[in-house]
């Protein structure tokens, strides 16, 4: 027989949308360098990817924690669900 590494995981939770909510992300995600969060997932597949571009580049208000160069930030559509994965990286890419 053989072993399959199976992770068991929750639906993931709605994205984290106010400035506040995401500025304490960014700060945890600098606790804990190098290590991938998940931030939620949006609707669609676009909004994903654009949430992403955003916190990549650091736009909008509601990204003022996530500097941009500072963060990794990706898109990635599993079993239906958009999710956005942040990662800090410290701005030595």
């Amino acid at each position: 027989m053989s072993t399959v590494d199976t992770r068991f995981d929750a639906p993931a939770p709605d994205v984290l949308r106010t400035a506040k909510s995401r500025a304490a992300f960014a700060d945890a995600l600098r606790g804990r360098p190098g290590e991938w969060a998940l931030l939620g997932q949006q609707t669609t597949r676009g909004t994903a990817g654009q949430d992403a571009y955003e916190i990549r580049r650091g736009l909008r208000p509601a990204n003022a924690g996530f500097t941009a160069g500072e963060f990794e930030a990706e898109a990635k559509t599993l079993f239906g669900e958009h999710r956005v994965y942040v990662r800090y990286v410290g701005g030595a890419r």
